[in-house]
């Protein structure tokens, strides 16, 4: 077993050392601001984004339909994990800022004009996610522990139950179902999703990898030696918290054009917030790829290897999914991604 260890090793240190030219010429031009990969890390970045944008050329419908609800959900998954990954304050709340938009997209259409623009509908709609992001993380991140994810969970449930009390306006417990959808053409829509996620995942890098997302880690291990250093940690969760929201308001846009409609059950309840955690936590929380690459992975082997391939009805495909986050947060509780990347990591990186 050493000796097959031994020569898996000098096998990738030989790849990784004729990789390291391309790793040096991205290292010199951008890994100031993304962060320095060796040669391993480069190929693994730069050939699963290679592999995404060109998946309509090499995947049958089911394969790309899949990947399509797992670049709205990777946007999600990031979302949460720039606020809860990087500050330690785990919110139960965040489908509340994606049914925002939304529920924010059909009300204008259903009960406003059906010919709005979406040049209006989806400006108007992020906005309206910021606005609840901020009512929510206003009061709640003044307060430390669990009272912060109980009240963003409670909030969830507020917002459920206030759509059947005005259901002259959101539809009730059926929804709304008269949003235009991006395209029903299958390829061209999945690039409708997979561009703003890799736009929203380089953004979201970039920030996380800046002074501010050292704050907000430092927030996380020691918030009374931020405080005591002279910065208000309460501003930047609140930042934190806005910063999430924006991208939560593209992803419930996106979502809802996708299958255009809104319904409570697909936006709103706490299950949708719970998945992003477990897909944030899969793939390696605080480190913004770490979530993209758990999305894809989790959401492809429910919705096309399990479903698919394997014909599993929906209660064994949910169980083998909660299982598998299970096991991970058992034994691999950096998460799967994070655990690869500090694997490749032993050839000289980056391990952040």
């Amino acid at each position: 077993m050493s000796s097959a260890t031994d020569r898996l090793s000098t096998a990738t240190g030989r790849i990784d050392r004729s990789l390291q030219p391309l790793a040096g010429v991205y290292n010199r031009l951008f890994g100031d601001y993304f962060g320095e990969m060796n040669g391993l890390q480069f190929v693994l970045i730069f050939g699963t984004a290679a592999a995404l944008l060109t998946a309509p050329l090499w995947g049958n419908f089911g394969l790309v339909r899949a990947m399509t609800v797992a670049a709205i959900w990777a946007i999600f998954a990031m979302s949460w994990d720039i606020q809860s990954g990087y500050t330690g304050y785990i919110s139960f709340g965040h489908s509340v800022l994606s049914g925002a938009a939304g529920y924010t997209t059909a009300m204008l259409i259903h009960n406003v004009n059906p010919e709005l623009s979406m040049m209006i509908t989806i400006p108007v709609s992020v906005f309206a996610a910021l606005v609840v992001g901020l009512l929510v993380a206003l009061p709640s991140l003044r307060l430390a522990g669990p009272y912060f994810s109980l009240i963003t969970f409670v909030s969830v449930l507020i917002f459920y139950r206030l759509i059947p009390s005005f259901s002259q306006y959101t539809g009730g417990e059926t929804g709304i179902q008269s949003v235009e959808v991006f395209t029903y053409d299958p390829f061209a829509r999945y690039y409708y999703m997979i561009i703003p996620m890799f736009l929203i995942a380089i953004v979201l890098t970039l920030i996380a990898r800046s002074n501010i997302g050292l704050i907000l880690m430092s927030i996380r291990e020691n918030e009374a030696a931020v405080n005591a250093a002279g910065i208000n940690a309460t501003k930047f969760k609140i930042f934190s918290f806005a910063l999430s929201s924006i991208p939560m308001g593209i992803g419930g846009v996106l979502l809802v054009h996708f299958g255009g409609g809104v319904d409570p059950t697909t936006f709103i309840v706490v299950d949708r917030s719970i998945e992003m955690i477990a897909i944030a936590v899969l793939g390696g929380m605080s480190s913004i790829l770490g979530p993209l690459g758990g999305a894809f992975f989790l959401i492809v082997l429910r919705d096309y290897v399990l479903t698919e391939i394997a014909g599993f009805s929906s209660p064994i495909r949910w169980t083998v999914f909660w299982g598998l986050v299970l096991v991970v947060l058992v034994f691999v509780r950096d998460g799967l991604f994070r655990k690869l990347w500090h694997g490749l990591d032993r050839f000289g990186g980056d391990r952040r």
